[in-house]
């Protein structure tokens, strides 16, 4: 399944995407970490509840917690309005914070998941391209002729390969696709020319084909009268 296969292609581009990008998380999280433990030291005396009446700051994993989502904006700007109400000065923690964990640490970490995924995406390209490479010159070592001292593939061999891959193509699909390949037109097509075979493979061609009655009877079908 095509779709299954570029699947799979991004899993193994996001887990060789993971290792390299696990320095700049780990910091990000040490960043959330120091301003956690800043904000759990300074509110945690003073007595603030939340707006939903909950402890304000009163332990470190919900000072983690609350910052972490503070990340996403999702808790903005409850989570400063309490101590925005006590004393107006202290949403400059929260504005500092906002400023560097969202605005500055998120965007470096976009940029280096988007770099390296992009990186691993392009090695992954050319492996693909390099296997398919060596694929189709294993095939056509396995199937060359020496014409006058140069290695070739002749038009009969083309088609019996052709009729063993896909025995539900007709002779004349098969013509065309040496008719395309074959582009000096010399009888034998080259380690080159077999080259574009795949790419040409995945030009969809539809066959129209005889219908039962001219098939059966082909006279009848294409005289005069019918």
């Amino acid at each position: 399944i095509p779709e299954g296969r570029q699947i799979r292609r991004a899993f193994r581009n996001i887990r060789r995407t993971i290792p390299e990008i696990a320095s700049v998380l780990i910091l990000f999280l040490l960043v959330i970490f120091l301003f956690a433990m800043m904000f759990y030291k300074l509110f945690k005396d003073k007595g603030m509840t939340k707006v939903e009446g909950t402890p304000y700051f009163q332990n470190f994993f919900d000072s983690y917690w609350d910052l972490y989502v503070l990340v996403t904006t999702a808790n903005s700007p409850d989570i400063m309005m309490p101590a925005y109400d006590q004393y107006a000065f202290y949403s400059i923690f929260f504005i500092v914070f906002e400023v560097v964990c969202v605005y500055i640490f998120m965007s470096i970490f976009l940029a280096v998941v988007y770099n390296n995924y992009r990186k691993n995406l392009k090695t992954e390209v050319k492996e693909a391209i390099q296997r398919k490479r060596n694929l189709i010159d294993q095939a056509f070592d396995m199937m060359k002729s020496d014409v006058f001292g140069r290695e070739v593939i002749i038009q009969g061999d083309f088609n019996q390969l052709l009729k063993k891959a896909m025995p539900n193509k007709s002779e004349q699909y098969f013509k065309i696709l040496w008719v395309v390949l074959d582009v000096d037109n010399n009888g034998y097509i080259d380690r080159q020319e077999f080259h574009n075979l795949p790419d040409l493979l995945n030009i969809k061609i539809t066959e129209v084909k005889p219908n039962l009655f001219e098939r059966c009877i082909p006279n009848i079908y294409r005289g005069k009268y019918s």
